[in-house]
Formats: C-alpha cells, sequence, structure tokens
C-alpha cells in the first residue's frame, strides 16, 4: 500500500464515520456534530477558554471563537469573566449543556459502536493514539 492510498483510506474512513455520527446526534439531540465537540472540550476541560477549544480540535481561535458564541447563543455554554485574565473569560456549560452533552455522549457511541466490532475499536484505537502521539511531537 502506498502511502497516498493509506493517507486516502484514513480521510475517507473519517468522512464516512463523522457523516454517520453527524446524522446521529443532529436526529438525537439536535446540534451539529462540529458543536457537539467545541462542547464535549468545555464539558471536560477544567478551566476552559477559548484557546483550550482550538487547541483541543485543531482549529483556528476565531472558528473556536465563533462556536463558542454558537453554544453561548444556543444557551449550552456560559461565560464568566477570569479572575486574573481580563481579556479572557472561563466557559462551562449551563445544565442543558451538561443535558446535550450526556446525550450526544450517548448517541456517539451508540453510532460508532454500531458501526465499528470490537475488535476495530482496539486495533485502531492503539494505532491511531500511537500515531497522533507521534505527530504532535512534530
Amino acid at each position: 500500500m502506498s502511502l497516498s492510498d493509506l493517507f486516502d483510506d484514513l480521510v475517507r474512513v473519517e468522512i464516512v464515520l463523522w457523516d454517520a455520527v453527524d446524522r446521529r446526534v443532529r436526529a438525537d439531540v439536535g446540534l451539529p456534530l462540529g458543536r457537539v465537540e467545541a462542547l464535549r472540550v468545555v464539558a471536560t476541560t477544567s478551566p476552559c477558554r477559548v484557546q483550550e477549544v482550538a487547541v483541543t480540535l485543531r482549529i483556528t481561535v476565531g472558528a473556536a471563537s465563533k462556536l463558542t458564541d454558537r453554544l453561548v447563543a444556543g444557551g449550552l455554554v456560559q461565560r464568566q469573566a477570569h479572575p486574573s485574565d481580563r481579556r479572557s473569560s472561563l466557559l462551562r456549560p449551563t445544565d442543558a449543556g451538561e443535558r446535550a452533552h450526556a446525550a450526544a455522549t450517548t448517541a456517539i457511541e451508540d453510532e460508532l459502536g454500531r458501526l465499528l466490532g470490537d475488535d476495530d475499536v482496539a486495533a485502531l484505537g492503539t494505532a491511531l493514539a500511537g500515531l497522533r502521539d507521534r505527530l504532535a511531537q512534530r
């Protein structure tokens, strides 16, 4: 297998999985997967600023800020003044955001469980985690 073929396979698998999970969370939670991903960062990172959303999702600060604005407008996240940095704010999920995060997590787990077998998950998880760690060091 060539590196180009490997790259194509990785990208196509990601697209198929993203589309399937996006359809599921839209149906179950009423949110697109991109917002769910940002909400997950806010719900699992403390303290959380827009910068953490950007770094975790590997997107620009501007894109993370727009995602955060949409979550705030939807009543899922609230901003609080940062206690020591007036230029930034801290993000935290609202009660509705916590419920949406929990429902989305269930939908994602269920959909991926439907699509992937246990052997796929074990092998892929190990390989991708190692690859991501090596790439992050570059």
